[in-house]
């Protein structure tokens, strides 16, 4: 189906479905891992072995041959092979996500840290700049960083965005933010909004994982039209309402897992 033809079927639903498909326990197929050198070039050399090479001449070990630990375990401590190990679906989701399929909270500290900096130590903040956040719909800026061009990816999402109907404009605006160096709640570890490289849309319109727990189990939600999803997958964002672990206006910059 045709961007169009995708968006317009979606148009209007506040509910939207899910499909996924199943993660591999002996670790990420060599396509992925070419995918992921491919989607960092100005950083990523190639793979050899179990060696993922920096341009910089830096190795950085991928834990392929490890096998596939319990999902709790690797969120905390995964390698680059975890963190490829789960499939992200493009498209119109079919269904809700199985348990604990959550494709890009898999994340190896080091290798964000590396790419981006680490905010924490303050090498983060001098590699952003400001962009305007839908600047024919209110006056925000936000700051985003210029790695991987993620902040000009952003600007041309931006005007896509202000081509939407007006109905769908309420979703957007204002945006919750997007660099904070913070961890995940859960977690502990480094939000990918430390690295200035994800942005979070309208709170007001949003669902959220832990807002929608009841007798121990998530029950799913969500407002946001696909109209507004595919923009920013097409431009190499995931978005957090295809996790298992659902944040629906959270979108972050992944394109290794948009295969």
């Amino acid at each position: 189906m045709d961007r169009p033809s995708r968006r317009a079927a979606l148009a209007g639903l506040a509910v939207l479905p899910f499909g996924c498909r199943a993660a591999t326990a002996a670790g990420p197929p060599r396509r992925r891992l070419d995918h992921l050198v491919a989607s960092y070039p100005d950083h990523l050399q190639a793979v050899a072995d179990d060696s993922l090479l920096w341009r910089d001449g830096a190795r950085m070990a991928i834990g392929a041959g490890r096998p596939e630990r319990p999902f709790e375990v690797m969120l905390r401590s995964a390698t680059i092979a975890d963190q490829l190990r789960q499939t992200y679906e493009r498209g119109p989701p079919q269904g809700p996500p199985p348990r604990d399929h959550s494709p890009g909270r898999l994340r190896n500290t080091a290798f964000f840290a590396k790419m981006y900096g680490d905010c924490a130590r303050g090498e983060v903040a001098g590699r952003m700049r400001p962009v305007a956040w839908m600047p024919a719909s209110g006056r925000q800026t936000l700051q985003v960083t210029e790695i991987n061009d993620v902040a000009a990816r952003l600007e041309r999402i931006i005007v896509e965005l202000e081509r939407l109907p007006d109905r769908l404009k309420a979703f957007l605006v204002p945006s919750a933010g997007t660099y904070n160096c913070r961890a995940v709640a859960d977690t502990g570890l480094p939000s990918m909004h430390g690295s200035g490289a994800a942005i979070d849309i309208n709170v007001a319109k949003s669902d959220y994982w832990a807002w929608a727990r009841r007798r121990g189990e998530i029950a799913y939600r969500n407002q946001i039209p696909f109209e507004i999803v595919g923009l920013f997958e097409d431009a190499g964002f995931i978005w957090g309402g295809k996790w298992y672990h659902f944040d629906t206006m959270h979108f972050e910059y992944r394109p290794e897992l948009l295969v």
